[in-house]
C-alpha cells in the first residue's frame, strides 16, 4: 500500500481562498502518476505536493474528478508546474511548505539563492502545512505575505482579553526571492512591509471575509490585533501596498484569546 501522511492544506485562486488552511487531508502517495499528471511516481514512495493537489481536487470536485477526466481540471505546466487548476488558468503557482519556499538544501547557495524543488518533487510529512496559489500576473511578482512578531515569522497567536498585540504584514516576490535568504532578499529589494492594508476575519465555514474595524496596518506596515472575547479568529487581510505595487497572497494568522 502506498505510504501516506496527514496534513493540513489550503488553496487560494484569484486572491480568494477555495479551501482554508484549517482543511485536514490524508494525502497518498503515487496519485499524481495514476491520473496521469507525472509519467512516474516519487522513487522512494513519499507523497509530494502534487499528490496533495490530486487529494483537494478530489475533495472539492468528489466523483467528477477521476484519472479520465482530471484535464479538464489540473493540468501541468513545463511538466512540473501547475497550468490548470479547479478548470482555472493557474499559471504560475506557487505552493509553500509550512510557509516556506521549497528548495533543495543540498544544492548549494548562489546569486540566485537555493534550487527550488516544483509540485512533483517537494516531499512531504505529516504534520506540514501545504499553501497553493496562483499567481495573480504572468510575470510572477506577487508577494507572499505573513504576519511578524518581534521581528519574527508567526501564524498563531495567544492573548487574553482586550489585549492588543503590535505586529507587522511583511511579504516578499515569491517568484524571484522565495530561493533566497530574508538579508539577500532586503539587499535585492524583494521584501517590503504591506501597507494600508485592511484586516479581516475569515468565516470558516462560508470563507467570507469580514473588515475588523480599527485593524488596517500603517505605512510601515504595523498594526495592533486583539479581540475583547475569548474565542478563536481566524485573520487574513486584503487590500494594501507593497514593493512595485504587486499582487499579494492572503496571509492567515490563528488568533486565540483565553
Amino acid at each position: 500500500m502506498a505510504e501516506s501522511v496527514s496534513i493540513r492544506f489550503s488553496i487560494q485562486i484569484d486572491g480568494e481562498y477555495i479551501l482554508l488552511p484549517t482543511t485536514e487531508m490524508t494525502v497518498f502517495a503515487g496519485e499524481a502518476a495514476r491520473f496521469g499528471l507525472i509519467d512516474e511516481a516519487d522513487p522512494d514512495g513519499v507523497p509530494v505536493a502534487l499528490d496533495a493537489v490530486i487529494e483537494a481536487h478530489k475533495m472539492l470536485l468528489g466523483d467528477a474528478f477521476t484519472p479520465e477526466t482530471c484535464g479538464d481540471y489540473l493540468e501541468m505546466q513545463a511538466k512540473h508546474w501547475l497550468g490548470r487548476a479547479l478548470g482555472k488558468k493557474a499559471f504560475f503557482s506557487g505552493f509553500t511548505i509550512n510557509g516556506f519556499y521549497a528548495y533543495d538544501m543540498e544544492s548549494g547557495y548562489s546569486a540566485r539563492g537555493y534550487k527550488g524543488l516544483p509540485f512533483d518533487k517537494a516531499h512531504i510529512v505529516d504534520g506540514d502545512m501545504v499553501e497553493v496559489f496562483a499567481f495573480q500576473d504572468s510575470f510572477g511578482m506577487d508577494y507572499y505575505t505573513y504576519f511578524l512578531q518581534d521581528g519574527k515569522r508567526i501564524n498563531e497567536l495567544k492573548a487574553a482579553p482586550g489585549e492588543k498585540v503590535p505586529l507587522v504584514l511583511e511579504g516578499f516576490m515569491f517568484g524571484f526571492g522565495g530561493p533566497l535568504k530574508r538579508s539577500d532578499r532586503a539587499e535585492q529589494r524583494l521584501l517590503s512591509e504591506v501597507s494600508e492594508a485592511q484586516l479581516v476575519l475569515v468565516d470558516p465555514a462560508t470563507k467570507e471575509l469580514a473588515p475588523i474595524e480599527g485593524m488596517e496596518t500603517d505605512e510601515d506596515g504595523a498594526v495592533s490585533v486583539g479581540f475583547d472575547a475569548p474565542g478563536t479568529y481566524y485573520v487574513s487581510s486584503v487590500g494594501g501596498s507593497c514593493r512595485y505595487n504587486s499582487h499579494l497572497v492572503l496571509p492567515w494568522l490563528t488568533v486565540s484569546v483565553a
